[in-house]
């Protein structure tokens, strides 16, 4: 039965410690939805096939957002619980790791970045003699 594939019967507040991946608070939360979306949609229609679309979807969407570090990770997370339940395709858990890899990495630069008020030691620089040749053919 699909119910025991995401056991959710816990709270944001009392995660079941039996299985590590619900330890962390975001996963719970998107499993906890998919577990809804699932037996709302079954319920309504009997129709599995149907109720695990449902399922995912409301999996996605119980994602936290890529804006910082920590969403960043827990999303990580979620779509790697999400990809072993069933509730994201592993081609489309690819692309989602991959957007996340990329929001981690900019929260990287933003994090490292000089003030934007002060020029940058990486900006790059045009010579002298670049400049002198651009004049020259005006």
């Amino acid at each position: 039965m699909y119910f025991a594939i995401c056991p959710t019967k816990v709270t944001a507040d009392a995660v079941d410690k039996s299985n590590p991946s619900f330890a962390n608070l975001a996963v719970a939360h998107c499993c906890k939805a998919w577990q809804k979306a699932f037996r709302e949609s079954f319920e309504a229609h009997g129709l599995e096939p149907r109720a695990e679309l449902r399922g995912g979807e409301a999996y996605r969407a119980a994602m936290p957002a890529l804006s910082t570090r920590d969403g960043c990770r827990d999303f990580i997370a979620c779509v790697a619980q999400g990809m072993l339940l069933g509730a994201i395709s592993e081609k489309d858990g690819g692309k989602l790791l991959y957007a996340a890899q990329v929001a981690l990495a900019a929260a990287n630069v933003d994090r490292n970045s000089p003030n934007a008020s002060e020029p940058s030691d990486s900006a790059p620089r045009r010579s002298r003699k670049s400049q002198d040749k651009r004049g020259a053919n005006r």
